[in-house]
């Protein structure tokens, strides 16, 4: 994976933090801030040619994680500020994240055992 694409998760990760904090602190500006910084993220990521790993580690596995993460705060600044719908967000992405890391994971150990049959 290219630096554009990393580049690109770190844009997503950091948008969705802001728009999930201007979100929990009525700041209009930072949540449409942190919306655009996740389209710019979205857009890099896209836009980034696909080779499946980054340093040995499958893409989904970053993904996942990335998700995870964003659920996770999500899930929190809901339960902060008593909006269920954003905690139950929180709570699918976070699940979502999970099977995608899973899945990453089950690529990398099908990848390990080719290349150790070699």
């Amino acid at each position: 994976m290219d630096n554009v694409r990393i580049e690109g998760i770190g844009h997503q990760i950091r948008g969705a933090m802001k728009r999930a904090f201007g979100k929990m602190i009525g700041d209009a500006k930072l949540t449409t801030d942190g919306a655009a910084e996740r389209k710019i993220g979205d857009a890099q990521v896209a836009a980034a040619p696909i080779s499946g790993q980054v340093m040995g580690i499958d893409v989904d596995r970053i993904k996942g994680v990335a998700h995870q993460l964003d659920g996770a705060v999500k899930q929190g600044i809901g339960g902060l500020i008593a909006d269920a719908g954003l905690r139950r967000s929180g709570i699918a992405e976070r699940e979502a994240g999970k099977v995608q890391n899973a899945v990453g994971s089950a690529r990398d150990a099908a990848r390990d055992s080719v290349e150790k049959g070699k």
